[in-house]
């Protein structure tokens, strides 16, 4: 049986250039004036269409939005996915998971304010059925990674009982239920918030050039929230543990 693979025709080469450029388009409105500013006319003009040939490669201006939104979320995914070769040991698979999502970040900042900086990011109102899957997946990787690493460190759920309210608990629960995250104990899931938050205010701030204008160097930064993380995952688990 032939298991040679079939070679795309001119025709779907065109239409994926075609949509590639809509999309490199599309993500051009969004950085110069953010999500509001993408324009099906805009984009139109610039290419030379036709108003109803758009409508050949997109839906809608809200579809193609929420496309870039969930290329960006598969992408950043692939890459912290990449960062951590399932052999390595727990706690340089997590570091490595934390430095790949800050390397991401800075080689693509337009596609992170948008999924990370702007509603259209958040699945609340954008697609949900399509951007909360999407943005699941790296959040997985994230807490598979502190998993591994709080189990290796010895860390306990009872240990952090008292965290946080009853309520902030219940809507962590909420969180990884709808996230299908709900397998992991509590406590990863706590941790895996707090690395959202303090990782990405980093992030954000660097983007910003907020960091820089203090004087404070943006990867030294990072990388101290990364061995506080590290350490809190449990006896032994810092960035220096093997």
């Amino acid at each position: 049986m032939s298991t040679e693979t079939r070679r795309p025709t001119r025709r779907e080469e065109r239409r994926t250039q075609t949509v590639q450029e809509i999309r490199a388009l599309a993500l051009d409105q969004v950085s110069a004036g953010g999500p509001e500013a993408v324009s099906l006319s805009g984009i139109v003009r610039a290419m030379s269409m036709s108003p109803a040939a758009i409508y050949r490669y997109v839906e809608s201006r809200d579809a193609l939005l929420a496309d870039l939104v969930v290329d960006a979320y598969d992408d950043f995914a692939d890459a912290l996915a990449a960062a951590a070769p399932a052999g390595a040991a727990p706690t340089a698979r997590l570091v490595a998971v934390l430095g790949a999502a800050r390397t991401w970040a800075l080689a693509h900042p337009n596609r992170y304010r948008l999924v990370f900086q702007t509603a259209s990011g958040s699945g609340r109102d954008l697609a949900p059925e399509r951007t909360v899957s999407a943005a699941s997946r790296s959040m997985a990787v994230l807490v598979d990674a502190l998993e591994a690493a709080h189990a290796a460190g010895g860390g306990t759920d009872a240990a952090d009982r008292d965290a946080g309210t009853a309520a902030l608990d219940a809507e962590v629960a909420a969180w990884g239920r709808r996230a299908g995250l709900d397998g992991h104990p509590p406590r990863v899931l706590r941790l895996a918030l707090t690395a959202w938050t303090r990782l990405h205010g980093v992030i954000s701030l660097e983007l910003g050039g907020h960091l820089g204008a203090v004087g404070v160097d943006p990867g030294a930064l990072y990388a101290a929230e990364v061995a506080v993380l590290g350490a809190a995952v449990g006896p032994g688990g810092g960035p220096g543990a093997q």
